[in-house]
């Protein structure tokens, strides 16, 4: 499956040269690091909310990137609820395998 993919990038990047053309970066690509910056941007942080007793955490590949390259994500919430909804948002720029993905009670 990779072999392909692969091949279909360098047909594509040799016509693209051959027609004189610049390829973009794929648009899921951009979509990745963008949404990363979101999710960071909605992670309530665990320090400027003591009185919150849930705290999540996800964890794992980014998208984008070889899999030397994790993301993480940990946050802290008034509700199980409101975690949850993180949580699913938190897991999108990720690729399988997640290190960590769960909502617990904060000690």
């Amino acid at each position: 499956m990779k072999a392909i993919r692969n091949r279909r990038l360098a047909a594509a990047a040799l016509a693209a040269a051959t027609l004189g053309v610049t390829l973009a970066p794929p648009a899921h690509a951009q979509f990745a690091v963008h949404t990363a910056i979101q999710i960071q941007a909605i992670t309530p942080r665990c320090g400027e909310n003591p009185d919150y007793g849930v705290i999540g955490r996800v964890v794992g590949y980014y998208a984008t990137t070889p899999r030397s390259k994790r993301l993480s994500f940990v946050g802290c919430f008034p509700s199980f609820d409101a975690c949850e909804v993180w949580r699913r948002k938190a897991m999108r720029p990720l690729n399988p395998p997640i290190v960590q993905n769960r909502c617990e009670e904060r000690y």
